[in-house]
């Protein structure tokens, strides 16, 4: 019995290294995939076999050059398989349809109430998956698995969200198995922080990166952690929560009850926050008109138009984040010794304000023997990618089209036998 449990695991483990190999290199052909894998001659021709017939992979026909023919070559079937990811932000739902080849198929946001009932955000949820596929022509039968990216405390081994600061009403949503319920699909729930990380290792800045920190900056602050090449998590899923370390025990009330977090000197509502405390015509007078002279119409996106209108007030604002920041990202330095600190999310796209006191801030402060690399993302929402990425791992790490397609083939079976 242990010799044949063994050769089904060899076989399996080959199969990923073939699947692996050609989503790496492909189109190739089996000469030098032979070459890459190292894998006998034999494995190669049966394995390749395997995964035709199962439509995992596909071959892209001989082409005649002209000095003889090209030989046939190998690539996944990007027609076939698709992975959903989604993430809920703090006022709207994201969702992108990924092929086997970690391609993107199709995009989708709305928006969302944040005061909504959890039901009724768990059914925009569903919706989302529903539009997305159907917008594409993707049929559900297609879809290997959804991966979520939640907010908030989460249990990612049960897929349960425990609550969320920016959500009052998303408590104890029982997301994974509401959602294979739902669609009858395998689902992987993790926190946004995770997702990000794992976008960025696997699209982004990360990619060939053992030892980074993802910093994410919006609604709220958090920080994804990737040690030896995996996503950390803690013990209980609440590693990342970097927005509210505490930067100023006196300093004003953050949304998860404390005072002084890094997340109400350095996110969105900060940026707002801090504008309308300093819209005095005078020294903002160009946030001020933005205002139409009502500092309650100032948001974070006001304090950024500003600041590209050389509102020297504005400026000032994000010069004052970036020292905060900084100061937070030294003891992220200091505490994990990371190769970079990647800057992510929507505040991100105003580095050009804050990163030069950021940067300072670090080298002037952060441990001295200390890498310190920042960098700003160079690819949109890693979030949606990394819980996308999640399906993608369990599909070239996990087998999990072997297990859908063997599932697939014993229903077929009882239903002929019935």
């Amino acid at each position: 019995m242990k010799s044949i449990t063994d050769h089904g695991t060899m076989k399996r483990n080959n199969q990923l290294a073939i699947l692996r190999a050609i989503r790496s290199l492909g189109p190739v052909s089996r000469v030098r995939l032979q070459k890459e894998t190292k894998l006998s001659w034999g494995t190669i021709t049966s394995s390749i076999k395997e995964l035709l017939d199962k439509q995992i992979v596909s071959e892209i026909g001989s082409v005649n050059t002209g000095v003889g023919r090209r030989p046939v070559e190998l690539d996944m079937n990007t027609a076939k398989h698709f992975m959903v990811g989604l993430r809920l932000g703090s006022s709207y739902i994201r969702a992108i349809i990924l092929d086997l080849k970690g391609n993107t198929v199709a995009e989708y946001k709305e928006f969302v109430d944040p005061l909504a009932a959890g039901e009724t955000l768990l059914e925009q949820l569903f919706k989302s998956v529903e539009r997305i596929i159907h917008s594409k022509g993707v049929g559900l039968e297609s879809v290997a698995g959804i991966g979520i990216a939640a907010p908030g405390a989460i249990d990612a081994d049960s897929g349960v969200c425990l609550y969320a600061p920016h959500h009052p009403n998303w408590k104890n949503v029982h997301l994974k198995a509401s959602f294979e319920q739902r669609f009858a699909k395998p689902c992987y729930v993790d926190h946004v922080n995770n997702c990000t990380a794992l976008g960025q290792m696997l699209f982004g800045q990360g990619r060939g990166v053992d030892n980074f920190l993802c910093v994410l900056l919006g609604t709220g602050i958090s920080a994804g952690v990737i040690i030896d090449g995996k996503v950390y998590r803690g013990v209980n899923c609440a590693a990342g929560e970097f927005g509210h370390i505490c930067i100023d025990p006196h300093g004003p009330d953050c949304a998860c009850g404390a005072k002084g977090c890094l997340e109400v000197f350095a996110s969105g509502p900060a940026l707002a926050r801090m504008g309308r405390e300093s819209s005095d015509p005078r020294t903002c007078a160009k946030l001020n008109a933005l205002a139409r002279g009502r500092p309650e119409n100032i948001t974070g996106e006001t304090v950024f138009q500003a600041a590209l209108d050389n509102d020297e007030g504005a400026r000032r604002i994000f010069r004052d984040m970036g020292f905060y920041l900084g100061i937070g990202i030294c003891n992220l330095i200091d505490l994990f010794n990371p190769d970079r600190v990647i800057l992510c999310g929507r505040v991100s796209q105003a580095h050009r304000f804050f990163l030069p006191t950021l940067e300072k801030t670090v080298n002037d402060r952060a441990w001295h023997i200390s890498k310190k690399e920042i960098k700003v993302s160079t690819i949109k929402n890693p979030s949606v990618l990394g819980a996308a990425g999640i399906v993608l791992q369990a599909v070239y790490n996990g087998g999990m089209l072997f297990d859908i397609i063997r599932q697939g083939d014993s229903a077929a079976r009882g239903k002929l036998a019935v």
